[in-house]
């Protein structure tokens, strides 16, 4: 079912709990459902309003679900310009995001690099209850 994008920040600050199997599908789909890929590449449960640790990241061809993942190693800093987040609509901020994580997905380990890494990175974050716009993730605001 599609449902619309949450933009009310209290919600997206509330940390998301681990999703448990019989409802993972049913999420995905809504998530899937409600992902515009002309304006994003990434949802999270919480921006529909499902705090839940499951995130999608749809780029071309790449499918990934992200199912109460924790990001366990990462490495070479960088910092990502002009990010956006369907939650903050018209927001672009340099972040400061990893080329290369590691990723346990539900007990499968998984190494992403480059836009995959930062899109699984954003949210994940969203997953914690961060956002774009915190201390520690941007580096300035790009009006």
């Amino acid at each position: 079912m599609k449902r619309p994008i949450v933009t009310d920040i209290n919600i997206l600050r509330k940390v998301s709990v681990n999703a448990d199997h019989d409802e993972i599908n049913a999420i995905i789909k809504d998530l899937e459902d409600s992902l515009d890929l002309s304006k994003g590449i990434g949802l999270s449960a919480i921006q529909i309003g499902i705090a839940k640790r499951i995130s999608i990241i749809r780029i071309g061809d790449i499918n990934i679900n992200l199912i109460n993942a924790e990001i366990i190693e990462k490495a070479d800093r960088f910092r990502f310009k002009n990010e956006g987040c369907l939650s903050l609509s018209g927001l672009k901020v340099d972040t400061i995001r990893y080329n290369k994580i590691k990723i346990n997905n539900n007990g499968e380990i998984k190494d992403y690099t480059g836009l995959v890494a930062c899109a699984c990175q954003h949210e994940l974050q969203h997953e914690l209850g961060r956002l774009i716009i915190d201390k520690g993730i941007i580096w300035r605001n790009i009006k």
